[in-house]
């Protein structure tokens, strides 16, 4: 992220704009909305610019340019038809550290304007960094659509239920969940359209059996592959109400996103073959966190009940009466299979698919090879990589075909995936080929499907 969103005060503040036509006019269709003090330098201004000097909202001084005209000013436009000049400008009010945007001059300029959606006090800002105006327009045009215009009124009314609530809730996290609750429901829209007495009427409702300084509890959420397109709507609104969140090693960041700012966060992650966070002191985190009244979200790759040893924390939380709940996630194995294109069961092929790991606690894990290795029999297996040369022996020992397709899917789902075809037969040898480190999982029986990636390869071409 290039330009960092900031919402500056404006109220009372002079801000300066250069130039009196088509630039200077499109600037001053959002700046109006500001509670600044608009100062307008320009010998030529258009006739609407004309008629907002006339209604009093803006001080124009018509006549051109000095650098004098910079002192005292919180921000600058440069938006004269002029690029010359917008540069010098611009150049002017970075020897001064003064924050300049220059019309149609993104080399020139210290912020951006982005497009912006009006509920006043609500504000919802969209930018592309200058890449697609068209692009943040659509957005714009689409929020436009799912947001009522009363969105502002309902955030009015919200201010002023906030003290009521901070004297029955002190606590800052009691609070911060209490807000996450009553925002979080599954229909967000339609609570955003509530009157003023309806949403006193919830917050009512939900202070009677909240008040705040309760117990802890612990929510076991699965981050799925890794896309944060595929996390789930429970997952989202978990993590928007914790206050501490424990993470795996592959829980990517776009996921970690939609946790709150405030939250405390703590890696616990799995190295393969080095360093790692022993399972009873994870246990003893959530456990912890949890006794000290905190919300707590253990946050697992794919879903928390596939090879996420998530029955060994639930004993732990039995243990010492602490409450929790799951939020199952999509699992590896089901993203890979959607990237390559494929169903994991197939009427008249495979009746089962087997789950499968790679290793145990007793280092290569043995699994029913008779039944693997018999035709049609179809597989996935996780953290397979190290197991791939013991895996391909224990299948052709017990009759597997050499020629068996297997699919290696590293990183499904996310950006840098990496999709390579083997067989039974060159499995080991196609991994190191690949150079596929992980994660990855191995999908026995499953070959990809060519209409996908020849779509595939469409798509990026476009």
């Amino acid at each position: 992220m290039r330009y960092l969103p900031i919402h500056i005060d404006t109220h009372g503040a002079d801000i300066l704009i250069v130039g009196g036509e088509a630039a200077a006019e499109a600037k001053l269709r959002t700046l109006l909305k500001t509670e600044a003090n608009l100062i307008l330098v320009a010998a030529v201004i258009s006739t609407e610019i004309k008629r907002w000097v006339k209604a009093g909202h803006i001080t124009h001084h018509n006549r051109d340019f000095t650098p004098a005209d910079l002192d005292g000013k919180r921000l600058v436009y440069a938006a004269t038809e002029d690029d010359t000049i917008n540069g010098e400008i611009a150049a002017l009010c970075r020897a001064r550290f003064l924050p300049v945007n220059a019309a149609d001059y993104k080399e020139a300029c210290d912020f951006i304007t982005p497009a912006l959606v009006d509920r006043s006090p609500v504000a919802i800002s969209i930018g592309t960094e200058g890449t697609s105006p068209g692009l943040a327009r659509a957005i714009k045009a689409d929020l436009e659509t799912r947001l009522p215009s009363t969105l502002g009124v309902y955030a009015l009314h919200v201010q002023k239920l906030r003290a009521k609530v901070k004297s029955v809730m002190p606590d800052l996290s009691d609070r911060q969940r209490f807000w996450a609750a009553i925002f979080g429901g599954k229909d967000l829209t339609a609570q955003l359209r509530l009157s003023g007495d309806a949403l006193l009427e919830a917050v009512e409702e939900r202070l009677k059996g909240d008040t705040g300084n309760g117990g802890g509890m612990v929510s076991l959420v699965g981050a799925g592959p890794g896309n944060p397109d595929l996390l789930t709507h429970q997952a989202r609104q978990k993590l928007h109400s914790a206050d501490v969140v424990v993470y795996d090693r592959l829980v990517s960041q776009g996921v970690l996103d939609f946790g709150r700012r405030e939250a405390e966060y703590i890696y616990v992650g799995k190295e393969p073959g080095g360093v790692s966070t022993p399972q009873d002191e994870i246990n003893a985190i959530i456990v912890a966190k949890a006794l000290e009244g905190q919300s707590v979200v253990r946050l697992k790759s794919g879903d928390p009940l596939i090879f996420g040893r998530a029955d060994e924390e639930i004993d732990a939380l039995i243990a010492d009466g602490i409450p929790f709940d799951i939020c199952p996630g999509i699992t590896s194995a089901s993203a890979a299979a959607a990237q390559i294109g494929t169903s994991l069961t197939t009427r008249g092929h495979n009746k089962s698919v087997t789950f499968m790991t790679g290793h145990d606690a007793k280092g290569f894990a043995e699994q029913d090879w008779v039944n693997l290795a018999k035709p049609g029999a179809r597989a996935a297996v996780y953290m397979g990589i190290g197991a791939s040369r013991f895996i391909q022996g224990r299948l052709m020992l017990h009759g597997a075909s050499s020629d068996l397709p297997i699919t290696i899917v590293e990183n499904a789902s996310r950006p840098e995936q990496k999709v390579i075809s083997a067989t039974l037969k060159t499995l080991p040898d196609a991994l190191v080929e690949a150079g596929i480190k992980g994660p990855a999982i191995l999908m026995i029986g499953y070959a990809v499907r060519d209409a996908k990636i020849e779509i595939s390869k469409e798509k990026a071409a476009l």
